[in-house]
């Protein structure tokens, strides 16, 4: 019978097998005593050894901070401007135009772009309405135009059509801006909501 002794060639260290052949899952680095109460994992059980000093509470090193977001500079307002003036979008340039005019009301570069953004989108949906001289009429029935799920602005405009006033006059009695009543007016066309008779 082989010796346990351990010899030259062997290693000092504590093995995992037991005398009676079992795994020892201590690797016999402590024995094991009568009076100790037996565990039901191992000691070498790193998880184990380590769960006291974890806690199911995130850290905040999982937390994303976002910084808070800086302020547009002017030259990025310009910039998205001329970006979108560049597109064609004149409402969206107008109304970035419009809106870093109120911030500073000397902004000559924001009036510039407001002023020409106006004219090509009025150019736009006069084109589209054809002429100021022409006449327009419902093209539905008087009863079914609370079916078309108008705005206030534009069923006001609606019900100036009679099939004898002209575009142009029914802008100027409207009582809303010329650009903002074109705009209107070219909805109603675009949902043929209106027909053109003259």
């Amino acid at each position: 019978m082989a010796s346990l002794k351990p010899g030259p060639d062997r290693s000092s260290s504590p093995g995992v097998l037991g005398q009676d052949g079992t795994i020892a899952l201590s690797g016999g680095a402590l024995p094991s005593r009568p009076s100790q109460r037996p565990t039901l994992r191992p000691i070498g059980d790193a998880w184990a050894a380590d769960r006291d000093r974890r806690t199911l509470v995130p850290s905040t090193r999982d937390f994303v901070v976002e910084e808070p977001a800086e302020e547009s500079l002017p030259d990025d307002i310009h910039r998205e401007i001329a970006d979108r003036f560049g597109l064609g979008d004149y409402a969206a340039a107008l109304s970035a135009a419009e809106l870093q005019l109120g911030l500073d009301p000397d902004d000559e570069s924001a009036r510039r772009y407001a002023e020409i953004s106006r004219e090509r989108l009025e150019a736009r949906y006069t084109t589209r309405i054809g002429s100021l001289e022409f006449v327009y009429d419902l093209a539905v029935p008087t009863a079914r135009v609370r079916w078309l799920g108008l705005d206030p602005q534009a069923s006001f405009l609606l019900s100036l059509l009679d099939g004898q006033t002209t575009v142009a006059e029914v802008l100027e009695v409207c009582q809303m801006g010329r650009l903002e009543a074109l705009r209107v007016f070219t909805e109603l066309l675009e949902a043929k909501a209106i027909v053109r008779v003259a």
